[in-house]
């Protein structure tokens, strides 16, 4: 009989091990939103009848581990991935700019980011999907796992995979997990984004398309419009850096734009003024800053297991390739 397996997150690690485990088990995905896709989210606001969409979470990724760059290519070949050549710039902390050069080659999943977990799970039935469904309790009885949402029960499992911030999973985990305390170990940091829709009267003319500060603010910005296979409506995307954003996370996150605002202004002299759109999303988990060190964590008595892109680093391959291998571990029982 095909193992009973549940995944806790639908980021891309969630999605990893998914995609390798359900031609072999009877995979459940649960996710707290609504969406797929984790960080790697694409928000679309509708204002007179047409869309603005902003990466605002992971802006782009690159792929240099083998098992990733193989994943990756029916994708490429289909359209969902696509490689970005941006003219990128350095911005300092006087507004001073740079052109910037960079060889290696920049990725982004179409139409938007989180374009890839619907694109993956659109060929697999199989998987049972919840979304808008937040796990908050996990218990092992006779054997088997429970998984509980509100009022909510699901199971039996025979494994549990949590693919999502170690913070999170943290919480989740019974004491008796022999992984507990190297979730407490791994930091996070958070970042927040700003998300500019103009209207075509008002688009500032940015001769870039993208910008990285060298500021105690702001870290990075895109003008998502010219992604490629994006919409031509005018949407602007400004990141924090995460150190700045951890200090200020509990801040209102209208004080924050506001800063933001000011600030980017300054730096670029393009104007903040968008009438299409005009928003601020708090991410409490966007990057580590102490990574667990190894690709994921696995308690084989309860089986029960970890995984995420703070397994190693910060990236989207990271998050892959802990899914991937996690994956691969568990196939190999």
């Amino acid at each position: 009989m095909k193992q009973n397996i549940a995944i806790i997150g639908g980021g891309m690690a969630g999605l990893a091990a998914t995609t390798a485990l359900a031609p072999h088990a009877a995979v459940s995905l649960f996710d707290k939103s609504r969406g797929l896709s984790g960080r790697m989210s694409t928000r679309l606001s509708r204002y007179d009848g047409v869309a603005f969409a902003f990466d605002h979470g992971a802006q782009y990724f690159r792929a240099a581990d083998p098992a990733f760059i193989d994943w990756l290519a029916p994708l490429q070949q289909t359209g969902h991935v696509h490689e970005w050549q941006p003219r990128a710039v350095a911005i300092d902390g006087q507004g001073g700019i740079t052109a910037q050069t960079d060889a290696r080659a920049k990725y982004v999943f179409a139409p938007g980011m989180n374009a890839i977990g619907k694109t993956l799970l659109a060929g697999r039935p199989q998987v049972k999907l919840y979304l808008d469904c937040q796990i908050d309790g996990l218990q092992k009885t006779d054997g088997a796992w429970q998984l509980s949402s509100g009022g909510d029960d699901f199971g039996p499992f025979d494994a549990v995979v949590l693919a999502i911030p170690a913070h999170q999973a943290a919480a989740l985990v019974p004491e008796a997990a022999g992984f507990a305390a190297d979730l407490g170990a791994v930091t996070m940091l958070g970042c927040h984004t700003l998300m500019l829709g103009y209207e075509a009267e008002e688009q500032p003319d940015v001769a870039w398309d993208c910008a990285h500060f060298d500021d105690a603010m702001l870290g990075f910005a895109a003008v998502n419009h010219r992604k490629p296979k994006r919409n031509d409506k005018a949407a602007l995307v400004v990141q924090t850096r995460h150190d700045w954003s951890q200090a200020h996370i509990e801040d209102e996150v209208a004080e924050v734009a506001a800063q933001m605002k000011a600030r980017f202004a300054q730096l670029t002299g393009l104007s903040v003024a968008a009438s299409g759109y005009d928003r601020i999303h708090r991410w409490r988990y966007a990057s580590t800053e102490k990574a667990l060190g190894q690709p994921y964590l696995w308690d084989d008595a309860l089986q029960l297991g970890a995984i995420g892109d703070w397994c190693t680093g910060s990236k989207v391959e990271d998050a892959f390739m802990s899914g991937h291998r996690i994956s691969a571990a568990l196939l190999a029982q």
